[in-house]
């Protein structure tokens, strides 16, 4: 075996996704301290990361995900659900749907007032939002430009996709040009993170800026084992580097940002956690933490699905050969055409019968016969709409399925163990197949694929989304701040009763937002990196 790497910097951060991109990048201006970035996986240089039309493919590449499992889950007629997650520069950003979404408002302001989240009110929020922001609009009051993260319109829009807003209208439901603006409600087209025409993840925006800087070290194919103590102290990591040994120490922090399954799961290796469990992994208990890996929420998602005449959906077809082979043709010599155009199209935020004011269900359409994340290849042309629940009362967790850092923790979501959870997807369920069943589709309209003819009651819609149902990518809250007993962080990121060590990704938000979580992400990691800069 290779003799052991000794390394040492100020801030170790653990994981290249969202937020650790953008803590490197904020925590490197600083000339005066040294950074180093460890990723799992490998480089982002690649066309399926880049070109929107082909991010089914960065989805189902092995090379850039985790390829996760839940365990089986219980309400879910006992089925395991794949959970990709990104593991590449650039995490989930470089794979994703690229959907531009802060949230509601509201739910900022119950992180504070709820959760004990001090500090991460709306108004103290929504100002670093703005400063990561460059808008293709222009500046507005609800917008910004100048900032690392662009965000553009969506161009052009299939026709299909403007079906769907004709069909909202017949349906009398509210339109809306800006999910980000004065209100969530309604029927619109996302804006997403893109600059022109190929994706601008988080390592576009934030880490490639940065990486001509001298105090920035930034390490690809880094499997970190466990968080390195001193008593109750965060010294470093263990690591290996390209299989390889290695100990990194931390002068001044540890940083966490593997995200809602990633960090805990390293929390829990490095004995920081409920102790009994933790020992039942074979890992000797360090500092009792019972919230770590706890609270684990997600939006689960269930989708509607129509046959169409015609090929003006995207789709695979012999009607459709000569544009699609147009279309490759175009964007291998030229770089432009349909395949820089994000397929993910159409949106909506609605309320259910359980809704507390808020919108709970939110549409995601595309203009094509889609398969569950896209692991199957379907031909023909048509539409699919998906609705999720936006804030499930499901509470699930992660845990250790062994002390060996490269075997895959336990991941159990717990989806629709609150009855109230079943009832608002029905309610979304029922409300995809008035729009998919709308006037404006009468004339493309063959056939109704999903959830079927045969499906009419809503006995048969729960039983529908029992059998079909899958996540919509959005796990948090594993490592949540605040003040309670279950809280694993402070209101600053920092572990609790754990010096130098914080996590900042999606796994401190204490509630899940209403909405993608890209962006809500990207925010927690520029107020954390104020927040680390000021604590030095």
């Amino acid at each position: 075996m290779a003799a052991k790497q000794a390394l040492e910097f100020d801030y170790v951060i653990v994981g290249a996704g969202s937020a650790g991109c953008t803590l490197a990048g904020r925590l490197s201006e600083n000339r005066d301290v040294t950074v180093c970035l460890l990723e799992a996986g490998g480089s982002d240089d690649k066309a399926i990361i880049r070109t929107p039309m082909l991010l089914q493919n960065a989805m189902t590449t092995p090379a850039i995900n985790w390829d996760y499992e839940t365990v089986p889950q219980q309400h879910l007629n006992g089925r395991t659900l794949y959970w990709p997650r990104g593991k590449t520069l650039g995490g989930s950003s470089s794979i994703n749907a690229m959907h531009y979404i802060r949230g509601a408002r509201e739910n900022y302001d119950e992180w504070a007032a709820t959760y004990g989240a001090e500090g991460w009110s709306w108004e103290d929020c929504f100002p670093k939002f703005l400063a990561q922001q460059d808008q293709e609009r222009g500046e507005s009051d609800h917008h910004a430009t100048g900032g690392p993260l662009r965000v553009q319109d969506i161009q052009p829009i299939n026709p299909i996709s403007e079906l769907f807003i004709q069909a909202a209208a017949e349906l009398q439901y509210p339109l809306n040009a800006d999910f980000n603006g004065a209100r969530q409600d309604g029927f619109g087209i996302y804006q997403v993170t893109q600059k022109g025409p190929r994706r601008w993840s988080a390592a576009d925006a934030f880490l490639r800026p940065a990486l001509e800087r001298e105090n920035l070290t930034v390490i690809t194919d880094a499997l970190t084992h466990r968080v390195r103590l001193d008593g109750k102290r965060a010294t470093g990591v263990v690591a290996e580097i390209e299989g390889a040994p290695a100990e990194i120490t931390a002068r001044k922090e540890v940083i966490l940002s593997g995200g809602a399954i990633n960090s805990p799961q390293l929390l829990l290796l490095s004995g920081i956690g409920p102790g009994q469990e933790i020992r039942g992994a074979g890992v000797t208990p360090e500092i009792d933490l019972p919230g770590v890996g706890k609270n684990l929420q997600d939006h689960l998602d269930v989708t509607g699905q129509i046959k169409m005449r015609s090929a003006r959906s995207i789709g695979r077809s012999w009607r459709a050969a000569p544009k699609l082979i147009g279309d490759v043709l175009r964007w291998m010599i030229r770089g432009d055409g349909d395949f820089t155009v994000n397929p993910i199209q159409g949106g909506a935020f609605v309320k259910s019968s359980q809704s507390d004011g808020l919108p709970d269900l939110q549409l995601v359409f595309i203009p094509s016969l889609s398969a569950p994340h896209g692991r199957e290849t379907i031909y023909g042309h048509g539409a699919t709409l998906h609705v999720c629940h936006l804030y499930p009362q499901s509470r699930g967790e992660i845990r250790l399925a062994s002390d060996d850092p490269r075997m895959y923790p336990l991941i159990d979501p717990n989806y629709l163990s609150a009855e109230e959870d079943l009832e608002a997807l029905t309610d979304g369920l029922e409300i995809v197949r008035r729009v998919l069943n709308a006037p404006a589709f009468a004339e493309e309209r063959v056939a109704e694929l999903l959830p079927g003819d045969l499906k009419v009651t809503r006995d048969d819609l729960r039983d529908d989304i029992r059998a079909r149902a899958e996540t919509l990518y959005h796990p948090t809250s594993t490592c949540a701040m605040g003040d309670g007993e279950m809280a694993v962080t402070d209101p600053r990121c920092r572990v609790r009763g754990v010096e130098g060590l914080r996590v900042v990704d999606a796994s401190v938000m204490p509630r899940l937002v209403g909405g993608n979580t890209n962006a809500p992400t990207i925010m927690v990691a520029g107020r954390a990196a104020d927040m680390i800069a000021a604590d030095a």
